[in-house]
């Protein structure tokens, strides 16, 4: 049985600060690595802090590292067994449609559902997926509602288009960031591939960009315009 496991993070933010854009990142690791790279991510975070005398319960937040440190744990975290998928949003060019907290729940979990579809349209025969997402980023709303909306929109669908039915399972968890050390390290990269959009900084997208296999900007025909 195929199975993936996604880790998210965003960074940006829905229209509340004012930015122009919203990123959602996700590391995409087989789940027979998993348990692997949970172990190393540990170990790279953990080095990286007594390098540096930070504390051991001090979490590594991406918008905090500067240059030097941004490149050391990029170049330690992006290694072979690790997929990197992202979608950014132009909130410019979709205000109108982010005014209330209920908005901006279906437009995240839209902008999830759009990973979600490419993960499956990469692989035809996946049977189960694990989405692990940061339990302080995550409103309420989306975590009652992004396990029920995938499974209407990329399971249910099927059967206005195709004879034949797949169905998916979509296994939904929320973790503390401060203790998942896979969530800090996508926090790190988003926040690095975000770097491109608000501030036009492309290096540290360069170190990231062989290990993307998917990217998408939304909305498309209006993006950055």
């Amino acid at each position: 049985m195929r199975k993936i496991c996604l880790y998210f993070d965003e960074s940006g933010d829905l229209g509340v600060r004012g930015d122009r854009f919203f990123l959602i990142g996700a590391i995409e690791i087989d789940h027979d690595n998993e348990k692997e790279m949970n172990r190393r991510a540990g170990r790279i975070i953990n080095r990286f802090k007594n390098l540096h005398n930070i504390s051991k319960n001090k979490e590594i937040k991406g918008c905090l590292l500067n240059r030097n440190q941004r490149i050391e744990l990029l170049n330690k975290i992006i290694y072979k067994n690790v997929l990197i998928r992202y979608i950014v949003l132009d909130i410019k060019k979709t205000t109108f449609l982010l005014e209330k907290a209920d908005d901006k729940n279906a437009c995240y979990n839209y902008l999830i559902g759009l990973i979600i579809k490419d993960v499956i349209k990469d692989y035809p025969n996946i049977e189960e997926i694990d989405l692990f997402l940061d339990n302080r980023s995550v409103k309420i709303g989306n975590r009652l509602s992004l396990k029920p909306y995938l499974y209407n929109k990329l399971v249910l669908e099927q059967l206005e288009f195709s004879n034949t039915f797949k169905r998916i399972q979509f296994n939904v968890k929320y973790l503390e960031s401060e203790s998942c050390y896979l969530i800090q390290w996508v926090d790190i990269i988003s926040n690095s591939i975000y770097k491109m959009y608000s501030r036009s900084i492309r290096d540290f997208y360069y170190i990231i960009k062989p290990f993307i296999v998917f990217e998408s900007k939304f909305p498309k025909g209006s993006f950055g315009q």
